[in-house]
């Protein structure tokens, strides 16, 4: 078999492996819209709209890592978002964006179109559709 040959059936043995194995489809906040494939997730049981239901998935999957709550004192680098958050707000206002009571729709779509504060970056409809983009817009502008 030619050097050509075994290249060609490297990158087919590959690429037929990312998408049968799903390491391709690893991230749950998708929609049809998006660039990422599906995966199945628990959705939460405690929230009854299913538009919210869907924000906290999308929540879960785009924006915990950044902004999420401090897994113990010391590491707020971990959670890069609410510790600026909580930089800027200096105890005024909570730095979790679950917690925010302030929070519309509107201004949630603006900040993840846009991003915010110098560090945030702005996502792009292929990155998180209009779709979840208004399921995150009403998952953190709920009423609690």
């Amino acid at each position: 078999m030619s050097a050509a040959a075994v290249r060609v059936a490297l990158i087919l043995t590959v690429a037929t492996g990312v998408s049968v194995c799903g390491i391709a489809s690893a991230d749950p906040a998708v929609t049809a819209q998006s660039a990422w494939s599906p995966s199945v997730i628990k959705a939460d049981a405690s929230l009854k709209d299913p538009l919210v239901r869907r924000g906290k998935e999308v929540f879960d999957a785009r924006c915990r890592a950044c902004h999420g709550a401090y897994a113990k004192p010391g590491s707020a680098m971990q959670v890069p978002g609410t510790f600026a958050l909580q930089l800027r707000y200096k105890g005024q206002k909570t730095a979790l964006l679950e917690e925010r009571t302030d929070l519309t729709p509107e201004a949630v779509a603006a900040f993840v179109r846009h991003g915010g504060g110098g560090f945030m970056p702005a996502f792009r409809p292929t990155e998180v559709s209009d779709e979840d983009l208004k399921a995150l817009g009403a998952y953190l502008a709920r009423k609690r």
